[in-house]
């Protein structure tokens, strides 16, 4: 897979990402500064549009007795979802102590 082919779901998360910075920055009431608020966002957006856009990269694990094994790339491209969508409304929600 070519690593700059705008597929639908790359831009499906591209978008998921705005909205969720945003979000953040209008509804958040973590911070008052809202340029801090929506960097904070964006950042813990990144780990998971990074795991939905190299998810084929990512599936290569390591060894098992000198033979590589791949993970499922849909096993990454779901915690990668998981990420996009569940770290920024924890964030925004302040759900962690």
């Amino acid at each position: 897979m070519d690593v700059l082919a705008l597929t639908t779901e790359r831009v499906i998360a591209l978008v998921v990402v705005v909205i969720n910075v945003v979000v953040a920055a209008l509804f958040s009431s973590v911070s008052t500064k809202v340029g801090l608020v929506a960097a904070s966002a964006l950042g813990l957006s990144l780990p998971g549009l990074a795991m939905i856009w190299f998810r084929d990269a990512l599936s290569v694990t390591g060894f098992d007795r000198g033979v590589l094994h791949d993970s499922p790339p849909l096993f990454i491209d779901l915690i990668g979802w998981l990420f996009l969508i569940l770290l920024p409304v924890i964030f925004l929600y302040k759900l962690l102590p």
